[in-house]
């Protein structure tokens, strides 16, 4: 693959990843619960929020997130993905 071709797919794949828009539902110190919309791919979703989950959890108290469930908001249109907030 050419390196422009290369440079010009990962920018657009980022920028799909940037609109999905983590929300915070929850945060207790020792979990965070992050909401994002379900009409993003799940692999970007989650990789977004993980992300958000990380600069909460190390925020809070420095710690790191790991990924422990996800609730589907059929209402809202939502998944709701809990993270623990572990050393």
């Amino acid at each position: 693959m050419k390196p422009i071709i290369f440079t010009a797919l990962l920018a657009a794949l980022t920028a799909c990843a940037h609109h999905i828009d983590p929300q915070v539902t929850a945060y207790n110190g020792d979990s965070v619960t992050i909401a994002t919309k379900q009409k993003f791919k799940r692999h970007w979703a989650l990789k977004v929020a993980r992300e958000e989950a990380d600069r909460v959890c190390r925020a809070g108290q420095g710690k790191r997130a790991e990924h422990a469930s996800t609730e589907t908001d059929r209402a809202r249109g939502r998944n709701l993905d809990l993270f623990l907030c572990l050393q």
